[in-house]
């Protein structure tokens, strides 16, 4: 099945669920995504023996309109989509590697598609096997998540629709991935059970915080964000909204999610 999500994003983009596959309209600049797969991902893993699926999601890096080209530049900025697929990991739900970011930077996240579960994990700064805070954001088609300075974070797919998610990022730093390895996974895994879904701790951690269940804010206006308006057209209306991403700690972060 072929879904449009220019509505959602902003851009000429059609997801194609028979393939896996994103297309972009003429005049966007894409190329082939990188796709991570269940060996790149195995050590990260609740059953590090789940056999399938091979491919788990698929990342579209440097996505913009060409005309728009300049902007990113001046602003110091990237644009990517991903595609994570709806399969499950053994008993666990579809999620990503997990990163962090050096320095203090953040990032901005937009679900495109489907539902998403955004694991946030802010660790000790002298020890990261301490866990200060642990937050799950919940978050539908339209709706946007801010990540915070000094946080790591993972995407997870509750299903049952393939997820798509944009993002805008700073251009200046690569996402750091060690961590998350080191720790064979996040704070928390989550499962699939009778009752939905459940939370179980990491037990790499030897202190771990109590899970937070929160929302995104329907309307932060400093970063220009609200439900169902497109983060994409940002760039040529209001890049300075964007500035958070480059400048971190010039802002505060506590309006950001909802109970």
């Amino acid at each position: 099945m072929i879904f449009d999500l220019r509505s959602k994003s902003g851009l000429g983009i059609k997801l194609d669920t028979a393939k896996p596959e994103l297309t972009f309209e003429s005049g966007i600049n894409s190329s082939q995504p990188g796709i991570r797969t269940l060996a790149q991902m195995r050590e990260v893993l609740l059953d590090k023996s789940t056999g399938a699926p091979k491919d788990l999601y698929y990342m579209y890096r440097d996505v913009y309109k060409i005309t728009d080209s300049a902007k990113l530049k001046e602003y110091k900025l990237r644009y990517d989509v991903t595609m994570i697929k709806p399969d499950m990991l053994g008993a666990e739900l579809m999620k990503t590697a997990g990163h962090y970011h050096p320095g203090s930077f953040g990032e901005l996240y937009e679900v495109v598609n489907g539902k998403c579960l955004c694991m946030l994990q802010r660790p000790n700064t002298s020890d990261h096997t301490i866990v200060e805070e642990v937050i799950v954001v919940e978050a539908r088609a339209g709706e946007k998540i801010v990540i915070p300075p000094g946080f790591g974070h993972i995407l997870i797919n509750p299903g049952p629709e393939h997820l798509v998610t944009s993002n805008w990022v700073s251009s200046e730093f690569k996402s750091e991935y060690d961590l998350f390895k080191l720790a064979g996974g996040a704070a928390y895994f989550v499962i699939k059970s009778q009752g939905g879904i459940e939370f179980k701790a990491n037990p790499y951690f030897k202190k771990n915080a109590e899970l937070k269940m929160l929302k995104p804010s329907p309307r932060i206006d400093k970063f220009g964000l609200a439900t169902d308006k497109p983060i994409y057209p940002l760039i040529m209306e209001d890049a300075l909204k964007l500035g958070f991403l480059n400048r971190p700690l010039d802002f505060d972060y506590k309006d950001v999610f909802v109970r």
